[in-house]
């Protein structure tokens, strides 16, 4: 009875086996199929198609500048006062007008003043008929030298006393020192007026001054003579060409910057004194040099890059796909929204100025440059 069931347990064995088998081979088949799409997503997910913008390096013409803000200064200006106290009773100028030296401002009641003038007018005429009179009787021995030194004295005593009143009487009468244009009036007729307050303001305006401060470590780059360009944002596509005149002897110990003064023409007189102004100062001669937009800059703990962008057969959307290849570069002087590559980068070559922070070394790439940043050597504020 044992020999019938043994042809049973060996068919229920191969049967089992035949199970196990075809069961682990469909695990591993599952398992080669699940590891094949595993390592197919990693590697699409590990390089995958990024969207950059990109501008091509070019040659600039540039000339290495040390920037700063000034302030305009006039080459002659004051604030005019009277010297001496006095009722105002006529104003002979307008707010804002342009005079001439010499013109007659302001003048003061002088009805005192003018009336003493008189008397001592009429005491030296009296003295110089006296000596006149003494000196005809010094000829014949009737006076005594004695008398006509004293004559002499009084008269010239009287004469200062009259050209002393004559000033004061031209103090009270103001001219304008220095042609330029006149600022707002600040006194008004019958006001009293006191020493030293100042009833309007006159400035120079052909040329001008502009004094700005540069770092102590420029100082060895800045020197008289340099080219200088002024520009203000009330004009922003006006620039005025001036030259450095001096540079301050000392630097300021509080902040270890020098005052640097340069001087231009202002010939439409646009420009006025105490305004905030932009001050370009050239510290070299032009030369061609490699230029790229300051966004195409990564500045990382282990240097600066940019990703050069170089072309492949590859397509994606219908777009060429490029690969970014991640270049150390040493940059040079700015300007606006540009800066010099003195090495790393070649004219004409493709970099990326907008992306770089989702790409690595050997990454793919398409081109997008319906928005850009901006590269602009000369930016301006704009209001919205």
């Amino acid at each position: 009875m044992s020999e019938n069931k043994n042809p049973h347990l060996k068919r229920n064995m191969i049967i089992m086996l035949i199970c196990v088998g075809i069961a682990f081979g469909g695990l591993y088949v599952f398992q080669l199929i699940k590891s094949r799409a595993l390592s197919r997503l990693a590697t699409s997910m590990q390089n995958p198609v990024e969207t950059v913008s990109s501008y091509k390096a070019t040659t600039q013409l540039w000339t290495d500048t040390v920037s700063a803000v000034g302030t305009l200064v006039a080459i002659k200006g004051a604030d005019l006062a009277p010297e001496l106290p006095g009722t105002v009773t006529n104003i002979n100028f307008s707010s804002g007008e342009d005079v001439e030296e010499g013109m007659l401002l302001i003048e003061l009641d002088t009805s005192l003043e003018v009336a003493q003038l008189k008397s001592l007018q009429a005491q030296e005429t009296f003295a110089r008929q006296t000596l006149e009179r003494d000196l005809r009787q010094l000829e014949v021995n009737a006076v005594s030298q004695q008398q006509i030194d004293f004559d002499w004295a009084n008269l010239r005593d009287l004469q200062g006393q009259v050209e002393s009143q004559l000033a004061i009487i031209a103090k009270k009468n103001y001219r304008a020192p220095f042609s330029g244009r006149l600022g707002i009036r600040l006194v008004s007729v019958g006001q009293y007026v006191n020493v030293a307050q100042p009833f309007v303001n006159l400035q120079q305006l052909d040329e001008l001054f502009v004094d700005f401060f540069i770092p102590q470590r420029m100082l060895g780059m800045i020197r008289p003579g340099l080219d200088i360009d002024v520009t203000v944002d009330t004009f922003p596509d006006q620039t005025v060409k001036g030259k450095v005149v001096a540079v301050d002897a000392q630097v300021d110990i509080n902040n270890g910057n020098a005052l640097v003064r340069g001087r231009f023409t202002n010939p439409n007189k646009e420009l006025i004194p105490g305004m905030f102004v932009d001050v370009a100062t050239a510290i070299s001669e032009p030369e061609m040099r490699v230029t790229v937009p300051q966004t195409a800059i990564a500045y990382e703990s282990f240097g600066t890059t940019v990703y050069v962008l170089t072309k492949t057969s590859d397509t994606f959307n219908d777009k060429p796909v490029y690969t970014a290849t991640q270049n150390f570069v040493t940059t040079g002087a700015t300007r606006g929204d540009q800066i010099v590559i003195e090495k790393g980068v070649e004219a004409n070559d493709l970099v990326v100025n907008a992306g770089q922070l989702k790409l690595r070394n050997g990454s793919r790439v398409v081109i997008d440059n319906s928005v850009q940043p901006t590269n602009d050597p000369n930016p301006k504020p704009v209001e919205h």
